[in-house]
């Protein structure tokens, strides 16, 4: 079922975009809701916990319109924790969230904290639906609540090169070899993120016995702290990483060290990495969320975004840099997206059904 459903666009792709208003009336809404964004003097962004990416959204969006960003980069879980607590006292701080699926997804969404998206992208290069992939813009929920801006193949395997031969791994069976027991790292299936949207795969495409011997009969070390996971396969602690984090693996190869990502059994997945931007319902500054928003989607905010986080847009205009080849999804070839609503909606069932086999 999850190969089926996960291989479909999601049902908010499918729907029509309906009419646009004219290309002049287009331009006066956005010229005035500049004006109304100056107006208010501030935007505050919660993002991605990265310096790149504080440091280019920050000085480009000011460089862009003079609004001067706060910056709040909590990230993942500690975001709708310390936004429950506020709104709890009656407080409403943040304008825009940017993040990966799970706290837009499962938590801002449900908890009623966001605003629709839709109706304010109004920035004419932004709602021209031949800047982007497929031909429109991507929501990440049937009701285009959350804007889709990412979308890339993430390697779900590293090898330290001097310890695994080529043609050793070739399938993700090829982990249950016996010669790699106790050699490999994976990311602890009981936190949250990418490491359980990883086990929540495994399960439900490879199966519960899959499942049991990999993380058992295996007896991988898990690990909570990417970096350091990464440092031992670097150093030559493990042979294996199970779960990498692409950014920090980057990182270790431009310092020498021979570890390379590996994709089992061809380029199966995609995942959306930091790319779900969220209008935060009540804001501090209205217009000056919207107009960030804009901006973010527009071919300027993408190139600054996609390129400080090293992620694939899902605009075809943007202009790349150091953003590694291997992470562009092949045109007409389909893929399990991670971040399909209705995988991330059913995840947490399978997740949990691995986490009791697993005893976590």
């Amino acid at each position: 079922m999850l190969r089926r459903t996960a291989l479909m666009l999601p049902l908010a792709l499918a729907l029509p975009l309906g009419r646009s208003r004219p290309a002049g009336a287009q331009a006066d809404a956005f010229a005035a809701l500049v004006t109304a964004a100056k107006a208010e003097g501030s935007v505050i962004v919660d993002g991605p916990p990265l310096d790149p990416v504080r440091n280019a959204l920050t000085a480009d969006f000011q460089r862009a319109y003079g609004i001067p960003v706060s910056y709040i980069s909590s990230g993942g879980a500690q975001s709708a924790a310390r936004v429950r607590a506020e709104r709890a006292a009656g407080k409403y701080l943040v304008d825009v969230l940017v993040s990966g699926s799970d706290t837009p997804l499962l938590t801002f969404l449900p908890s009623g904290w966001l605003d629709r998206i839709e109706p304010a992208l109004i920035e004419p290069d932004v709602i021209d639906r031949r800047k982007w992939v497929d031909g429109h813009l991507w929501y990440a929920d049937p009701q285009r609540t959350i804007l889709r801006v990412i979308r890339m193949l993430s390697p779900e395997l590293a090898i330290n090169t001097n310890l695994v031969k080529p043609g050793e791994i070739t399938t993700w069976q090829s982990l249950l070899d016996p010669k790699w027991r106790g050699k490999m790292i994976a990311k602890d299936p009981s936190v949250t993120g990418a490491g359980a949207v990883l086990t929540a795969y495994f399960y439900t495409e490879l199966g519960p016995d899959f499942v049991r011997k990999l993380y058992k009969d295996q007896a991988p070390t898990l690990s909570r702290d990417p970096r350091q996971s990464v440092q031992w396969l670097a150093e030559g602690n493990d042979a294996i990483l199970i779960g990498p984090d692409f950014l920090t693996l980057t990182q270790f190869q431009k310092l020498g060290y021979p570890v390379e990502a590996m994709f089992p059994q061809g380029r199966e997945m995609t995942t959306g990495g930091w790319g779900l931007v969220c209008l935060m319902n009540r804001p501090p500054h209205p217009n000056a969320a919207k107009l960030f928003v804009n901006w973010l989607a527009s071919q300027q905010g993408q190139d600054s975004f996609a390129n400080s986080s090293l992620e694939v847009s899902l605009r075809t205009d943007v202009t790349y840099h150091d953003v590694a080849p291997f992470m562009f999804p092949e045109k007409g070839r389909k893929y399990i997206d991670l971040y399909d609503y209705k995988f991330v909606g059913e995840r947490d069932a399978a997740l949990e059904k691995a986490r009791a086999l697993l005893d976590r």
